[in-house]
């Protein structure tokens, strides 16, 4: 299982307008990282989940799973994904610091850091940040259970990247060019597709 985490450092954690994504702290981004990690031409990528951290106004941290195993219903372009981001939102206002719930299946919302979450994965798995300044992903010795952490169009703050080196998380870069969010996430979901399947 592949996953991604993407640090959505603007993205609203209430009710926002779904026609003015870019609006609600940069929803538009958000969506189409979920669509970039989960779905290819005429499926799911059963093997992948995105973990998006929500940390606008006006309650963060709100973070939102998309799982390819299990999300039924979803179309991936940004407005119907946007809508579920919504409901998510809604059935989460009363949660409590580290509580999870299962707003559909596939999709999950919990009241947890970003920090809480990365702590979490590197437990797990192997974890990598995709940072232009790191190792080239083909040069990288990776496990399947991999996951990948992914800056919004503001990026990772410095403190937090901090705390990635404590915790001994690699920089792993996809080339010279900085690419967008989203397309990092599909050039990398292609470099996995080359060496696992």
């Amino acid at each position: 299982m592949r996953e991604f985490i993407l640090r959505a450092s603007k993205a609203f954690t209430s009710d926002f307008n779904l026609n003015d994504l870019p609006g609600a702290g940069r929803m538009d981004l958000v969506c189409r990282c979920i669509s970039s990690a989960l779905w290819v031409s005429n499926d799911l990528r059963r093997d992948a989940r995105i973990f998006v951290v929500l940390e606008g106004p006006p309650s963060p941290p709100r973070t939102i799973v998309f799982d390819g195993k299990d999300l039924k219903g979803v179309s991936p372009d940004e407005r119907n994904i946007a809508s579920h981001i919504k409901i998510a939102l809604r059935k989460g206002l009363d949660l409590k610091l580290n509580e999870e719930r299962e707003v559909s299946p596939g999709i999950k919302i919990a009241k947890k850091s970003f920090e809480s979450l990365i702590k979490e994965k590197c437990k797990e798995r192997q974890v990598f940040y995709l940072h232009p300044e790191g190792k080239d992903i083909r040069d990288i010795k990776m496990k399947e259970n991999v996951a990948f952490i992914v800056g919004d169009h503001i990026g990772i703050p410095r403190k937090t990247e901090k705390l990635m080196e404590r915790l001994k998380i690699q920089k792993v870069s996809l080339g010279k060019k900085i690419y967008l969010a989203s397309h990092a996430i599909v050039i990398t979901n292609y470099e996995l597709d080359r060496r696992f399947e």
